[in-house]
């Protein structure tokens, strides 16, 4: 473990208590929230899926539109477990199907860029016409503010532990299966060749990329979700020597610039999201001046 690392550790310690006293289940549901979608960002850095991974953030507010918008006409409401997990539901099915039909693009040959940007086009324009509806039509709880900027201060708790949920298990399966999606992604071919199913690690990062986007899109906000899934790994880089120690890394800036920023933004009265992401682009800034030097 290098120098920057340590430092990280012990400001993330030194945070930490300021963040739990306020709300635990809150603050242990944004940081595990951030601390996954770093996770993810591994996975999209060395798939080099930054074009679809920035895409499904696009996706994700149409999805979890849309979301709302079923949970209304099919249970009235949303203010309950039940309400929020079948807005969860409808949403996390919508998202996965237009990521997944991207995908099946990229493939089969298309350009990740011009996939990217017919699903991009596409979501853009149907979340324009759902947001309208939502907003002028249904008369439940659905706040734009809180999807485009993110609300983990003021979520409830049956929405933080649905976020704890999903983290966690985006989580367990990169640390699963993160050697064997960059092992398929060096050399793909030659993967396939030996019998290796390569679409399979495909399908699953697909995944992993709709869940930390779609699932988590009120913790993090529609703005912020970009930086969360693209820097991470990108800033990781500068601080590792190795694959395993670049995936560590990555986790330990995602734990770190979440923890602080949410200590912080309790001290500012300031959005937890954005001061996170202040840190990520601090990081990445000193790696950069890092990776010069040398």
């Amino acid at each position: 473990m290098n120098l920057y690392s340590i430092v990280f550790i012990i400001l993330t310690a030194a945070s930490l208590p300021i963040a739990l006293q306020h709300d635990s289940l809150r603050s242990t549901a944004f940081i595990l929230m951030a601390t996954a979608m770093s996770s993810t960002s591994f996975l999209v850095y060395y798939k080099r899926l930054e074009f679809l991974a920035a895409g499904s953030v696009h996706t994700s507010l149409l999805a979890v539109t849309l979301g709302y918008i079923g949970a209304y006409y099919v249970l009235g409401g949303v203010e309950s477990m039940h309400g929020y997990f079948t807005v969860f539901l409808l949403a996390i099915t919508v998202g996965l199907v237009i990521i997944y039909l991207i995908g099946v693009l990229i493939r089969r040959g298309v350009s990740q860029e011009k996939a990217s940007a017919i699903g991009v086009s596409l979501t853009t324009t149907l979340s324009v016409i759902a947001i309208q509806y939502a907003l002028t039509t249904i008369p439940i709880r659905y706040s734009l503010s809180s999807i485009i900027l993110g609300e983990p201060l003021l979520i409830s708790r049956d929405e933080a532990i649905i976020g704890i949920a999903i983290s966690l298990s985006i989580l367990v399966l990169s640390i699963l299966f993160y050697r064997e999606i960059v092992e398929t992604s060096i050399d793909p071919i030659s993967a396939s060749l030996t019998g290796i199913k390569t679409g399979v690690y495909d399908f699953l990062v697909y995944t992993l990329i709709g869940f930390s986007s779609i699932g988590l899109l009120k913790f993090a906000g529609y703005v912020m979700e970009h930086v969360l899934l693209l820097l991470p790994a990108t800033i990781a880089v500068y601080y590792s020597s190795s694959l395993r120690e670049h995936y560590v890394e990555t986790l330990v800036i995602g734990i770190s610039s979440s923890t602080i920023g949410y200590s912080l933004s309790l001290l500012s009265n300031t959005p937890p999201a954005g001061l996170t992401g202040l840190i990520l682009i601090l990081l990445l800034t000193i790696g950069l001046i890092r990776g010069i030097s040398k």
